[in-house]
């Protein structure tokens, strides 16, 4: 910014042409003046400056015709006035006058200088760069070392805090009362009802160094580690009578300190200051908010015909950590019977096979009782919480969490789950999401969060009725109506985008047998463990389904999949199940399957033949020694083999 304060010397103004008189000068005569005689006589000869003369004539006429002035004469002790006397007195007055002018020139000077200000500050509608500018005035004018600017925050729930959001000349790194190496930007104090603060509310400049440079609230600055500021003088921000923000200013250049003459132009200063603070923050805000709302709109438009509640609950939480740029999110689902909080899916910042695990139920994850934690306190309460002290957070894994945020998922009164988020992302240079260590949770952050937690309340609640309507109770798999509905759409995109759709049709071998020798309590486990091992072949960002088709049958669609891909994921399932023995009333279980598949752009013209060929090649299995997979490839059934089988299933359709 442009220099606005410029420095004022007597020098300014000339000095008055007084008679012939005056070059006679007496040596007596800089007894009498205010000013240094050099000065004086340098400019004694000068003629009078015109805007100067109209300026001086206006204040003696104003200081005499009000008498609130009173003008030192020396007069003669004898009757008769002598020349010399009446020559003293003409340059007492000339001076008392200059000095008069010079004052009221300053100060037409600084409320210019302020008028400027304000507009440039006006101008101004991002914070930082108004902090700065009105940083850089204070510096000018007064060549202080160091400046800083603290501004009530909406960072913790309960205390007014007051934490530095732009500084100057003021180390960038301090030591937390915990240890810790913190930020300048992460430096707060509270508002308490102590000396210090009874000062600041009253919204006057005040020094907060005594003569020795000491505090003068030794208190307050041991207690809330004030030295970090490096300040002298603090100016509070006030507007309508409440305490925005506060201005603290370091030592000059010089190191002395700014006397008490010169805290009115820091007041003006800082009123027209804090009015341009208050509309850019209440700008900035509205902007987030207006952003926030078209946000929970177009998520909303995306995820309302959503009706997979998996798919609900991933949409949901991966829109949440993508607005917010945070760093990783959780959705939990309360689980009525167990009266536990379960982590069903992540996002964020998480190794790729891990999140896939989780959101596909492949892994059991940790489970939060009512009241454990920042999340089961969030259930307790069904109120937002947010945690932006690192200090206060549990530190329990190798990666640091700054701040956490947890909303609850509430449809009517009834708890749902809860939405957790974790640390702050930023971009870089090159576009990439970096862990942004100063990044915190805002009043607007939990105001979407809460959005999205309403919106998901309502879809979940939807979705879990739909679900429980396609699917089958004892498996958790889709049951034989939504196959039914599935295959007839997936087998009439597949012909219209003449992508291949592949299907396999498991049936469990001698299944008969576990009810007849171990009862239809250990089929009904053989049905539950074969069930889990077929859905965990469910690709991870696939459009695979799998289904419960009947007894004990089991069925999957695989889009955009061809013959030898399929084979290899099914051959996976075979093995697998082959290998994992079920334990059962301490009865070992080894159980086998048959599969049969079929591809929809080789094998059948609609969608009953489809289904039907891939039952053939299932009999086939069957009739050929079970515990296999076989592919129906223009009416034959090759079975899988681990080598040559796109070279077996390409010469079937020769």
């Amino acid at each position: 910014m442009s220099t606005i304060i410029e420095s004022i010397t007597p020098d300014y103004i000339p000095a008055l042409n007084i008679q012939s008189a005056e070059s006679a000068q007496n040596k007596d005569s800089s007894n009498n003046s205010g000013w240094n005689q050099s000065e004086v006589n340098e400019n004694e000869s000068s003629s009078i400056d015109p805007q100067v003369e109209t300026l001086i004539h206006s204040i003696k006429s104003t200081a005499i015709s009000t008498s609130n002035v009173s003008i030192p004469s020396q007069k003669d002790s004898s009757n008769t006035r002598t020349e010399e006397a009446i020559l003293q007195e003409a340059l007492h007055e000339r001076d008392y006058y200059r000095h008069k002018a010079i004052q009221q020139d300053v100060e037409i000077f600084e409320m210019r200088a302020l008028l400027q200000s304000g507009k440039g500050l006006s101008n101004i509608l991002n914070l930082r760069p108004l902090l700065d500018t009105f940083m850089a005035v204070v510096r000018e004018k007064y060549s202080a070392t160091n400046t800083a600017v603290l501004l009530k925050d909406d960072l913790e729930n309960a205390e007014d805090y007051y934490r530095v959001k732009a500084f100057y000349g003021l180390e960038d790194r301090f030591i937390h009362p915990s240890g810790l190496e913190e930020s300048l930007h992460m430096f707060k104090f509270p508002k308490d009802n102590g000396l210090l603060w009874q000062l600041i509310q009253q919204g006057n400049v005040f020094s907060v160094r005594d003569m020795q440079h000491g505090p003068r609230f030794k208190n307050a600055w041991k207690k809330w580690n004030l030295d970090v500021l490096k300040s002298d003088v603090w100016c509070p921000l006030i507007k309508s009578g409440e305490v925005l923000g506060i201005l603290t200013v370091g030592p000059r250049d010089d190191g002395s300190q700014i006397a008490e003459s010169e805290y009115p132009f820091i007041q003006e200063l800082a009123s027209i200051a804090i009015t341009n603070i208050d509309s850019t923050l209440k700008y900035e805000k509205n902007e987030r908010i207006l952003k926030n709302i078209q946000t929970l709109y177009d998520i909303n438009q995306q995820i309302a015909n959503v009706n997979d509640f998996k798919k609900l609950c991933i949409e949901t939480l991966s829109k949440a950590v993508d607005v917010l740029m945070t760093q990783k999110g959780n959705l939990m689902i309360y689980n009525k019977i167990t009266k536990k909080l379960e982590i069903r899916v992540v996002w964020g910042n998480i190794p790729k096979n891990v999140r896939d695990e989780i959101n596909n139920g492949l892994v059991e994850t940790k489970t939060f009782e009512i009241g454990e934690g920042v999340a089961g306190l969030c259930a307790k309460t069904k109120k937002p919480i947010r945690v932006n002290d690192r200090t206060q957070i549990p530190q329990v894994g190798q990666h640091a969490v700054y701040c956490i945020a947890s909303v609850p998922i509430l449809y009517g009164n009834e708890l749902e789950g809860v939405i957790n988020m974790t640390n702050k992302v930023i971009l870089d240079e090159q576009g990439n999401k970096v862990l942004d260590p100063l990044g915190r949770f805002t009043e607007e952050d939990i105001g979407l969060l809460l959005g999205l937690a309403d919106q998901a309340a309502v879809n979940l609640n939807k979705t879990r009725i739909y679900s429980q309507s396609i699917t089958d109770r004892m498996t958790g798999l889709y049951n034989t109506r939504y196959f039914e509905q599935m295959l007839f759409e997936k087998f009439t995109e597949s012909v219209t985008s003449g992508q291949p759709l592949t299907i396999a049709i498991s049936d469990i071998d001698h299944f008969k047998k576990f009810n007849d020798s171990n009862g239809h309590a250990a089929g009904d486990e053989v049905l539950k463990h074969v069930a889990r091992l077929f859905s965990e072949c469910v690709r991870p960002d696939s459009d695979d389904m799998a289904f419960r088709y009947g007894g004990e049958e089991f069925c999957m669609l695989m889009p955009n999949t061809t013959p030898e891909e399929a084979m290899e994921v099914i051959e996976k399932y075979r093995a697998r199940l082959e290998t994992t023995p079920l334990e059962h009333m301490g009865t070992t279980l080894r159980v086998q399957a048959s599969v049969g598949l079929a591809t929809s752009t080789l094998d059948a013209s609609d969608s009953k033949r489809f289904f039907e060929s891939a039952d053939e090649a299932l009999y086939a299995c069957k009739h050929n020694g079970r515990n296999q997979i076989r592919h129906y490839s223009n009416g034959a059934k090759i079975r899988y083999q681990p080598n040559g089988l796109a070279e077996l299933i390409q010469q079937a359709y020769k």
